[in-house]
């Protein structure tokens, strides 16, 4: 059974899935597309790996209208 990692997310930037901005939702359709099932704490998980590509620069994340985070490709 494949995890879900950095690795994984950082192939989704480099296949320009990030070019747009993105809320969580959006991820864990795209992953669900791809075969990986994200459900319940995978959620929490999928939210840190999420805001440690922040840390890294790789994406940043702001606030849309209702307040809800959105993530999209640095630079």
């Amino acid at each position: 059974m494949a995890s879900i990692n950095k690795d994984l997310l950082k192939k989704l930037v480099n296949e320009g899935f990030f070019d747009s901005p993105r809320h969580i939702q959006e991820v864990v359709s795209r992953l669900d597309q791809k075969g990986f099932s994200i459900s319940g704490k995978k959620i929490s998980l999928l939210s840190q790996l999420l805001t440690f590509l922040c840390q890294e620069e790789i994406l940043i994340r702001e606030k849309d209208e209702k307040n809800n985070w959105r993530y999209r490709k640095n630079g």
